[in-house]
């Protein structure tokens, strides 16, 4: 009963929102004689199959019909897109345009103006599919980085077409793939730098973990995700390891994770001298695998060898003492058994990591030592050998 008390007023507003749209129209509808006002057409048709079409004129343009006005003045999304409004407000597309940037994007540049259709409309241009084109339109113009040299370079743009997200998304039309706004932010995403981003760095495994939640688990409790959590920057995260946005299949051999690259990507950090003098990490880690059977293997090429992720995990790494690690005393047989079925009973007790070149390595050290002696001694005998044999020549031919 209380709504039909209200008809008349809400009938009143209707009519008077129609009668200020038809003013409006005067001049910037389809006629002849608005076209000869020479202000901007409105499309009725797009208009009306917007997702706005029930909204007047005066919803979204502060504009008094009835005065002459020159250019858009302000248009009024926020009045109804709060939060969105407030997070755009704190971006660095607001505060490019606060110093009079005038490319850098509006609502009306990625959403679009009068024919504005719902994220979920498959043909919007914000649709999860196309979203990523509205960021290319800026992010991979040239002119533009030339001319705001704190735009990111084009080509990060570029990998991300190339990634597997990227082409999960833009080429098989996978819909769980990720776009730049599922990383970043929509409105109110923030430079990396920015602890509140979400792609600052402790953010980074909450925010791969919207769509990678078990891996990121795994990582958070890590030797890596703990590090990372008590403030030090330096401990990897999971773009440090997989890249940022020319991310790979782990089975891609140009992935950072490969089987064969991985002590590559490990060595970025085990053999930094900043991170392992900080640290106290052993140093030697990465020269005394490539050292090993399993090393030497792997630079090769071979991919059924075992490398770095193999022995103390992927996601999961933990310290040597913690029980839960690959390479705890408890737990090595069984890690080496993944891919030796024939080991012995005290297969465990032996070192990993020794180099060659290190006495306390032992038998190694020994046997490198006699061949290097027993090959110099073997070239040196040679080189007399053939000496004497020249001579013993020249004198036969006097």
């Amino acid at each position: 009963m209380k709504v039909l008390k209200f008809l008349p007023v809400l009938a009143l507003l209707a009519v008077t929102a129609f009668a200020a749209d038809d003013e409006c129209l005067r001049c910037h509808g389809q006629t002849a004689a608005a076209k000869e006002s020479g202000a901007p057409t409105v499309m009725i048709e797009a208009l009306a199959g917007s997702i706005h079409s029930g909204l007047g004129c005066n919803d979204c343009h502060n504009v008094n019909p009835n005065i002459k006005h020159v250019g858009t003045a302000d248009i009024l999304c926020g009045k109804c897109h709060l939060e969105a409004a407030e997070g755009y407000a704190r971006s660095p597309h607001v505060k490019g345009r606060e110093v009079s940037l005038e490319d850098i994007p509006t609502c009306i540049t990625c959403h679009g103006g009068h024919e504005i259709l719902a994220t979920d409309n498959p043909e919007s241009v914000t649709n999860h599919r196309n979203s990523v084109k509205i960021c290319i339109k800026c992010h991979e113009d040239e002119s533009l980085r030339a001319k705001f040299d704190i735009l990111p370079e084009p080509q990060m743009i570029k990998a991300y077409e190339n990634s597997v997200h990227g082409r999960a998304l833009m080429v098989e039309g996978n819909m769980d793939a990720p776009a730049c706004v599922d990383c970043h932010g929509s409105h109110s995403f923030m430079p990396s730098d920015d602890p509140e981003s979400p792609v600052f760095k402790t953010h980074i495994s909450g925010t791969c973990g919207a769509c990678h939640a078990e891996i990121a688990g795994e990582y958070n409790s890590s030797v890596h995700g703990a590090a990372l959590a008590e403030g030090i920057l330096e401990s990897p995260t999971c773009t440090d390891c997989h890249g940022e946005h020319d991310i790979k299949a782990h089975l891609d051999p140009d992935s950072r994770v490969y089987t064969t690259n991985v002590p590559k990507t490990c060595s970025d950090c085990h053999t930094s001298e900043k991170v392992v003098g900080k640290f106290g990490l052993k140093p030697d880690r990465i020269a005394t695998f490539n050292e090993s059977y399993h090393g030497v293997a792997i630079e090769l090429g071979a991919t059924n060898f075992a490398n770095c992720a193999s022995c103390h995990g992927v996601h999961n790494i933990y310290p040597q003492s913690d029980p839960r690690s690959l390479i705890n005393a408890a737990n090595i047989e069984q890690t080496c058994g993944r891919c030796h079925d024939d080991l012995p009973a005290d297969f465990a007790k032996g070192t990993v990591h020794t180099s060659a070149s290190d006495k306390s390595s032992g038998g190694k050290f020994y046997v490198r030592k006699f061949y290097i002696w027993f090959i110099s001694i073997l070239i040196l005998g040679f080189i007399i050998y053939r000496i004497l044999e020249y001579k013993r020549r020249v004198k036969r031919v006097q």
